[in-house]
């Protein structure tokens, strides 16, 4: 097996609250000031997976009160109420996420005085609330369906209804534990739960080729977001660095792939795949170049152009990706008397096979290397240190049955360790390879 050889926050914008006058973060209006009835104060986060910053925030309450705010430079937002005001909906519009002019208008619901996002998930969960398009409701709803719209039992139908629409989408994406998108606090930075959600459902719902307006009628409609979804764990560098990634049939009849990864981006494609379900190649292939898929797809490899590949030098292996319903395998010597086919910046580049726990690569010029007896090393937390090349291995093995037939395949991620940056792509001792049974 080759890779078994010797180879080369933004200041927080915090607002001054007094406690006499619970005056909104950045401003803004209501038509019930002056009111000697005690206010109270909602609160929350704009952001799609970036803070939305300098966006407004209009409400709209069921007393008829309307008010309106600026986010700050974290999406934080903050709008004085009075506690007889609730419900009420919420729209941000205009303001700039990751530098860019916001383009969705998003909206949410306050049910209380407390926390309230507004992302595009709380779109979608205001677009089931209201029973039509979010933007709509907003425009068009009166107080007495506005009090009436907004209860206990609607919320949880809404937030049921977003966990089903999130699964329908590439990669099947899930809300974490205990998190509610409307209520629950979290930053709009990397690295948050909350938040690195928002990423992978931005490069979901781009994939599945739904508009976010879109996606929110479905959702009230009970519609899912695609014919059929997939879920797999990508793998790159540096380490073993795990990242979600999703394909789908979209409602189109287009297969898509997504990708949202914290240290690199968001990657998507389209693709056309055969009738076993392996991707051949790419109608849209985003920043992808290429792609190796095997096993219905289950276990692949994508390729971009983000540094020098070892095999091909322009379509270097960025990712290696197994699907959900395989089962990995810690022990290798049950590999023993198995052959692979062994591939390389999306090209075969050669076989491996196994015996008495040693494993011997053959490239596909036929030099063959000296057996390597420590492939359970690879395996391990720590990996298998390749000193000469300043460099480490890590590797992981699966295998698939069906129709009683057990096919192994694995997974090789070598990364540098001569480096300050982690994400440098450097000749011969970065690589991703995968290898299938023959």
């Amino acid at each position: 097996m080759k890779k078994f050889r010797n180879v080369k926050f933004t200041k927080l914008a915090l607002c001054s609250i007094a406690a006499a006058t619970l005056a909104a973060c950045g401003g803004g209006g209501s038509s019930n000031a002056g009111s000697s009835t005690a206010s109270v104060n909602t609160v929350g986060t704009a952001a799609i997976g970036s803070p939305i910053v300098g966006g407004t925030v209009a409400v709209k309450c069921a007393s008829g009160t309307t008010s309106s705010t600026t986010t700050g430079a974290d999406g934080r937002w903050a709008i004085s109420l009075k506690a007889s005001d609730y419900p009420c909906v919420a729209q941000v519009s205009g303001g700039q996420a990751n530098g860019e002019a916001l383009a969705p208008v998003l909206h949410s619901v306050l049910a209380a005085p407390g926390q309230t996002n507004i992302t595009p998930l709380t779109d979608i969960m205001a677009g089931v609330i209201g029973k039509q398009d979010p933007s709509s409701w907003f425009a068009n709803v009166s107080r007495t369906d506005l009090a009436s719209s907004v209860t206990t039992d609607s919320l949880n139908t809404a937030l049921d209804k977003l966990k089903t629409a999130l699964a329908s989408l590439p990669g099947k994406p899930s809300l974490p534990d205990g998190f509610n998108p409307i209520s629950s606090v979290f930053k709009a930075q990397n690295g948050d739960a909350g938040d690195d959600l928002l990423e992978t459902y931005s490069a979901s719902l781009t994939a599945s080729g739904l508009t976010q307006s879109q996606a929110a009628v479905n959702t009230a409609n009970g519609q899912s977001l695609t014919q059929q979804s997939f879920a797999a764990t990508a793998y790159t560098t540096p380490g073993l660095t795990a990242i979600q990634i999703g394909s789908s049939i979209n409602l189109d009849g287009t297969f898509a792939i997504a990708i949202a990864d914290p240290n690199r981006g968001k990657f998507t494609a389209k693709a056309i795949i055969d009738a076993s379900g392996n991707v051949t190649s790419f109608t849209d292939a985003g920043q992808f170049k290429a792609v190796i898929s095997l096993l219905g797809n289950r276990v692949g490899e994508l390729c971009t152009a983000n540094g020098v590949g070892s095999v091909v030098a322009g379509q270097p292996g960025q990712y290696v990706y197994v699907s959900s319903d395989l089962t990995e395998v810690t022990d290798p010597t049950e590999l023993n008397g198995v052959s692979f086919e062994e591939f390389e910046d999306c090209v075969k580049s050669g076989t491996t096979s196994f015996a008495n726990g040693t494993a011997t690569f053959t490239d596909i010029n036929g030099h063959q290397d000296t057996p390597n007896a420590n492939v359970a090393q690879a395996l391990t937390a720590a990996g298998l240190a390749d000193t000469a090349n300043h460099s480490v291995e890590h590797a992981k093995i699966y295998k698939y049955t069906a129709n009683g037939v057990t096919k192994y395949a694995y997974i090789t991620v070598n990364s540098t360790t001569d480096t300050d940056d982690p994400l440098t792509f450097d000749t011969d001792t970065k690589y991703v390879t995968i290898g299938l049974s023959q």
